[in-house]
């Protein structure tokens, strides 16, 4: 005896008299469910007009029934607040503030305060509206009012360093404080500093020259050099740096004044490692402009500079390069660590000498076994670093199939007396130092001739990657 099969669900039995209804009528010839009216449709709760009411009660917002007096002014006064109060977690405390002042204009002020460098109004020893008054005073009465036009909407107040480095770190941390909105307020920073340090303190140029600045000025010039009188008779000479420094140089007194166009105070992580995004062309262009204006690039270290930024960073930055093969990035992060590094620990006292990671040397070999320059990008920069006795390499040098490899070899068994000597003279005793060449030292003599064909290899320091001319022209 077949076992009967109990399914789920609702079983369909056909009409019988018996049911005490009356007979369904079909509603099609081949029957079915008879056709819902119009009344019971709009009735059913399943209907798809009142669905959608309910969706659409569920999803709106219940609009907020008061605002604060804060949020109630017009945006302008909010603006001015904002502004005069430059704190930037002023936005973050509503969403109404936070879309009142998201602005091009409200970014641009806060970014040509935070990175010009108004040291004429700092060095004063005022307070700053003293500073202020002083400054206004002492230009001219157009000069000031186009300065308060390039900073408007902002009622310029100088700042002194302290505060300046205080809202300028408060700025960097912004997600809107992008390299691109960076690179382009640079402009409006060269337009600051020559108008401060230059057309404000009653210089007289000729008519001709006077065209040509303005040309310069509106970025439909290239002449870089101007010439001009004081009062006194004295003469100037104004040398720009598109988008680097202003050099005004006084023939009488032979006094030189450098003034940078991007005065930032420090450098943030993300600008040196490169672990966001990678390094495209707009962040290698802005690293190699960073380490120009921030005066990375003299033949000679300074004393230890005010700029902080972080040595780890840049050797994350240094393998980000590697893995991009990037070449450029990679030169800049070097030039930028080299310097650094020279500076804070370079004194009568005692000199520590240069040293990069080993691990660099290995990861070189992996990304790129069949181009050596990145390599020889870090070689330049500190040869002294390469692992000694390291199997991987060794291989590596081997296989090449250029003069690079023997020499290769053969600096490595000298590697314990090169360290040494870089040691005992952190200046002299290395192969390359700020990328130049020791050309006294008998394995540098060879690399340069038998490797790289030259006579001589200057330093790199000097070296742009940019031409700044054409990065200020504008078509």
């Amino acid at each position: 005896m077949l076992t009967p099969i109990k399914t789920r669900g609702r079983r369909k039995r056909s009409w019988t008299p018996s049911d005490g209804v009356s007979k369904p009528i079909p509603s099609g010839p081949k029957g079915g469910r008879p056709m819902m009216s119009l009344r019971t449709k709009q009735a059913n709760s399943q209907s798809s007009n009142k669905r959608a009411r309910l969706v659409a009660q569920i999803a709106l917002p219940k609009p907020r029934k008061n605002l604060s007096r804060l949020e109630s002014l017009p945006v302008e006064l909010i603006e001015k607040i904002f502004l005069y109060s430059l704190n930037v977690n002023l936005p973050r405390s509503s969403r109404f503030l936070a879309a009142a002042l998201s602005s091009e204009r409200i970014y641009r002020a806060l970014t040509l305060l935070a990175f010009w460098d108004d040291s004429s109004a700092r060095d004063s020893g005022e307070a700053p509206e003293t500073a202020k008054s002083i400054e206004l005073a002492a230009a001219t009465e157009a000069g000031a009012t186009k300065i308060l036009r390039l900073l408007r909407p902002l009622e310029y107040v100088p700042l002194f360093q302290d505060e300046r480095r205080s809202l300028q770190a408060s700025v960097l941390r912004c997600r809107w404080c992008t390299i691109e909105r960076l690179l382009s307020h640079l402009p409006d920073l060269v337009r600051l500093v020559i108008q401060r340090h230059w057309l404000n303190v009653d210089i007289t140029m000729a008519s001709d020259l006077e065209d040509t600045l303005c040309l310069f000025l509106a970025q439909k010039g290239d002449t870089c050099s101007f010439q001009g009188t004081d009062t006194n008779s004295n003469h100037y000479t104004m040398t720009i740096e598109p988008l680097v420094s202003l050099t005004i140089s006084c023939l009488e007194s032979e006094q030189q004044t450098t003034h940078r166009i991007l005065g930032i105070l420090q450098i943030p992580d993300r600008f040196l490692s490169g672990t966001d995004k990678g390094f495209n062309e707009p962040h290698v262009r802005f690293l190699e402009i960073l380490r120009l204006a921030s005066g990375f690039n003299r033949l000679e270290p300074s004393t230890a500079t005010e700029i902080a930024l972080s040595r780890e960073a840049i050797q994350q930055g240094v393998h980000t390069a590697l893995i991009e093969h990037n070449a450029d990035a990679l030169t800049t992060l070097l030039k930028i660590d080299e310097y650094t590094f020279r500076s804070e620990n370079t004194s009568a006292i005692q000199t520590l000498p240069y040293m990069l990671p080993p691990e660099h040397f290995r990861t070189a070999v992996r990304v790129a076994r069949d181009d050596p320059s990145l390599f020889q990008l870090l070689l330049r920069a500190s040869a002294e670093s390469v692992p000694a006795d390291d199997s991987e390499i060794t291989q590596w040098a081997m296989d090449l199939d250029d003069a690079f490899g023997p020499w290769l070899l053969d600096f490595m068994l000298q590697l314990p007396q090169r360290i040494e000597a870089a040691k005992n003279e952190p200046i002299e005793g290395p192969i390359f130092y700020f990328g130049r060449a020791n050309s006294r030292i008998s394995i540098a003599q060879r690399y340069l001739r038998d490797v790289l064909g030259l006579e001589e290899m200057a330093g790199w320091m000097e070296e742009k990657l940019l031409n700044l001319s054409s990065e200020w022209m504008i078509e």
